[in-house]
């Protein structure tokens, strides 16, 4: 029998099923079409987006229509962005 798959931020174990994990997390596959336009707005594709580390996304394909709409976009990420407040936020806003 197949190990259940587990997936936290501190342990993966059991085969991991990236569909069911995009339909858990709400997020889109990472496809051609998306690298390629964003390769074009860019000029390139960072090393880990050409080798395909990440393999799903949040309204990144917004982001990039904003973008091209010429709208001020920008990215907040880390560690937990999702947490209680701290001191470390302060640095964003």
């Amino acid at each position: 029998m197949d190990e259940e798959m587990v997936v936290t931020p501190w342990k993966v174990s059991g085969e991991v099923n990236y569909e069911r994990l995009m339909e858990q997390f709400g997020t889109k596959p990472i496809t051609r079409p998306l690298l390629d336009r964003m390769r074009r707005i860019a000029g390139y594709l960072h090393l880990q987006l050409r080798r395909g580390v990440f393999f799903s996304h949040r309204d990144f394909d917004w982001w990039l229509d904003m973008y091209e709409a010429g709208q001020p976009v920008g990215l907040y990420t880390g560690r937990g962005p999702s947490g209680p407040c701290h001191l470390g936020h302060l640095l964003p806003w």
